[in-house]
């Protein structure tokens, strides 16, 4: 089996990412916000590897936001995060909401007509804007009108430089954060001009944060299962991840066309199957396609996710239960920490489920989790606890024999 191949398995193991994290004090020393910064694969103290600073940017994004997440890193603090000119110039590109962020300006970001342009945007959409270790130039004056705080490295400058760059810096409305404060007089010194914030080895050292990462294809799949799970989110939007995925969009089209859904016209595209299907039974279907991919895993497991899937789904038809797609749902979930070979819960974290849905994967409770403790029990022979709603032993075992003949039915289509 592919589950049983040495290299397969090898290729899968997790391996750890890290994120740096140093606290922004305020002048009464509350933590006002946390600068994230990029630490290499395997990094056990605080020198980052030299890294070319777009790649240090982006990996610092998908470990902050894909491995490790926001709020773990920063609770309910503000996170401050270096930005290279392409970030800035592509909105697109940064994942933060205005509100959450500051982004800081790095010191060798050439300021242009565009890129002031891309700033002014960022700052009218919210975001908290930071010049990082500034050097004043009258060329930045465009910057300075739009920044909100301006970072003054006091390791580079001298004590009279400070003191001339405050006395520039105060006819404009920004505030001013002293970073690398190594000494009680050096805080002092800042204070007493006027800075607001304050950083440095001082006051504390950057933490390194760890997290386990998974490997590549299922870090892409849970990343789309975000996106499909997600209520807030658009068909286009949907449409669009599903479309991304190249083997998923044509495995789902395959499938929607196959003689188990026997539709009465083909259906050419994503959207079509959103509006035909209805968006939750869509992103039921991609999901479970996404899980297919999983290749070094056996395929009695996908078999067993997809059969509970559809044995939930049977036990809240038959008992009149609508809509039943929650169940669907629930079902596939269920497997996903033999297929991610991850624990469930931290698995769960980053999905925008519904509390009904996570409280039923991970305690069996409500109609949702008596479903699948039902499904559960029947895999295991425990006729004790088959059972669910008024439905009688009959009525499941149809259930169970009909999603069995289904999963197999699909199987042979992917």
């Amino acid at each position: 089996m592919p589950g049983d191949n040495s290299e397969d398995s090898a290729a899968a193991t997790p391996q750890n990412v890290y994120v740096g994290r140093q606290p922004i004090f305020d002048r009464k020393l509350n933590v006002y916000a946390y600068e994230l910064l990029y630490r290499p694969q395997g990094q056990i103290n605080n020198a980052g590897d030299k890294l070319d600073s777009e790649q240090a940017t982006t990996t610092t994004i998908i470990n902050t936001f894909m491995e490790i997440g926001l709020d773990r890193l920063v609770l309910n603090k503000l996170a401050a995060i270096n930005l290279t000119e392409k970030f800035l110039l592509d909105e697109s590109r940064i994942p933060f909401q205005p509100g959450s962020v500051i982004l800081e300006i790095l010191e060798d970001v050439e300021v242009t007509p565009k890129l002031v342009a891309a700033v002014t945007r960022l700052s009218e959409s919210g975001y908290t804007i930071a010049l990082d270790d500034y050097l004043y130039k009258p060329s930045h004056a465009p910057l300075l009108h739009l920044a909100d705080i301006i970072k003054i490295d006091v390791q580079a400058l001298s004590r009279d430089e400070i003191q001339k760059h405050v006395n520039v810096l105060k006819q404009y409305k920004v505030s001013l954060l002293a970073e690398k404060i190594e000494t009680p007089k050096e805080f002092l010194f800042c204070s007493n001009l006027g800075f607001e914030y304050f950083q440095g080895y001082f006051l504390s050292r950057p933490q390194i944060i760890s997290s386990e990462s998974l490997p590549t294809n299922r870090l892409t799949i849970m990343n789309l299962l975000a996106v499909l799970h997600d209520p807030d989110s658009e068909n286009e939007d949907l449409a669009e991840a599903i479309n991304t995925d190249v083997t998923t969009s044509y495995k789902l089209l395959k499938m929607i066309n196959s003689a188990a859904f026997n539709l009465p016209r083909k259906i050419e595209s994503v959207q079509q199957g959103a509006m035909l299907l209805g968006r939750r039974k869509l992103s039921g279907w991609a999901s479970m396609l996404a899980l297919s991919q999983l290749d070094d895993r056996p395929t009695e497991i996908l078999r067993t996710a997809m059969t509970r899937a559809k044995m939930c789904e049977l036990l809240a038809d038959a008992a009149g239960i609508k809509p039943a797609d929650s169940f669907f749902t629930v079902g596939m979930f269920s497997a996903l920490d033999l297929l991610m070979q991850r624990p469930l819960p931290k698995l769960l974290e980053p999905l925008p489920l519904s509390d009904e849905i996570t409280s039923a994967l991970l305690y069996h409770k409500g109609q949702l989790g008596e479903a699948l403790s039902c499904v559960m029990a029947y895999e295991v022979a425990d006729w004790a606890n088959v059972q669910f709603s008024r439905l009688s032993t009959e009525d499941i075992l149809i259930a169970n024999i009909e999603a069995v003949t289904w999963s197999n039915m699909i199987i042979d289509t992917l």
